[in-house]
């Protein structure tokens, strides 16, 4: 609605709640050879996800490939949980920059400032983006830990390379 074309495509992530067990993860566990995660909630159902769908999408469900793979993820992580009972599944919209890292930046627009392309990460990193985001909101100039973080940093071909991964799917 403002006239920008953002280096960010939407990706459908999808989460899963299993139905309670008695505590069995103390944690968060990840599975980086499958790209799995899981943790068990306060009223002891099993929440995990893996990759993003291989395709771009606003919907809010996801496709049964992906469910599949996850659930091989938890499997090949903890066989035991192959008998525990799935009782719901979502997908959310993630907004994932081209390099895989966020833009935090003032825009063209007058007034506009942007906090997106997050990936996977931003629940993780959201008190020192909010930290950085409000420097940049009160001052109107980037944050030091931020300015690698710039909006222009695709037309400089300055991409940050942490992992050399973004939106392109075959890349996680």
């Amino acid at each position: 609605m403002a006239g920008l074309r953002l280096p960010i495509e939407s990706h459908v992530l999808q989460a899963f709640v299993s139905e309670a067990i008695k505590p069995l993860i103390p944690g968060v566990m990840t599975f980086g050879a499958g790209h799995f995660y899981v943790s068990q909630s306060d009223k002891g159902g099993l929440v995990f996800g893996g990759d993003i769908d291989g395709y771009n999408s606003y919907a809010q469900r996801g496709n049964l490939p992906v469910v599949e793979d996850v659930c091989e993820g938890g499997m090949a992580l903890i066989p035991m949980i192959g008998r525990v009972r799935l009782l719901r599944q979502w997908g959310g919209i993630m907004d994932m920059s081209m390099d895989g890292t966020p833009i935090i930046d003032k825009s063209p627009v007058d007034g506009l400032y942007i906090n997106a392309g997050w990936c996977y990460g931003g629940f993780k990193a959201t008190p020192g983006s909010g930290f950085v985001f409000a420097h940049l909101l009160a001052r109107d100039q980037s944050h030091k830990e931020a300015a690698l973080f710039r909006l222009d940093r695709f037309q400089r071909g300055a991409m940050i390379d942490e992992k050399g991964q973004g939106a392109q799917p075959n890349l996680h």
